[in-house]
């Protein structure tokens, strides 16, 4: 389940470097996860610093959320917050989120299915907005990701 959340709760960023003008100009060098702790009885919230280089302009990623699917039926949805990235910097940022359980998935169920959990059985739906300084936002939507590419691009950053 740890490793599920900071795919959801990373996705965003590297997602927002994919999206910035100057992709070449920008770096998420590290990732790591601060923080993963239970906020009610069907949601985890958690924070990770990562640590951008970003060679061009500033930009600010925000209305960044999503539903994770398994087997193509709704598991749960994701928020997090928006995050403001300095121009010309390496800098380290906090990226804090929370995960939500669907109404159409009990607690207990969650429980067993964790013990088969197959990675493969997941996508994810997320949408951004991400507007660079002084220029207009864009929208940006991605539909079905498998979770593994997530995983994976995730992983590559060192968590």
């Amino acid at each position: 389940m740890k490793k599920f959340l900071k795919t959801v709760v990373l996705l965003a960023v590297i997602f927002a470097a994919a999206g910035c003008v100057n992709i070449n100009k920008l770096d998420i060098s590290s990732i790591h996860v601060d923080s993963i702790t239970p906020a009610g009885f069907r949601s985890l919230a958690g924070s990770a610093s990562v640590t951008v280089d970003n060679r061009s302009v500033g930009f600010e990623v925000y209305d960044i959320g999503g539903i994770v699917k398994k087997d193509g039926m709704e598991f749960g949805s994701f928020a997090v917050a928006p995050i403001a990235v300095k121009a010309r910097t390496k800098d380290s940022y906090t990226v804090s989120g929370q995960v939500y359980l669907s109404q159409s998935v009990s607690f207990l169920g969650m429980l067993s299915m964790f013990e088969n959990v197959d990675i493969d059985d997941f996508t994810v739906d997320i949408s951004l907005k991400v507007k660079a300084k002084g220029g207009a936002a864009q929208k940006f939507a991605l539909k079905d990701v498998p979770a593994r590419d997530v995983f994976n691009a995730v992983r590559s950053k060192g968590i």
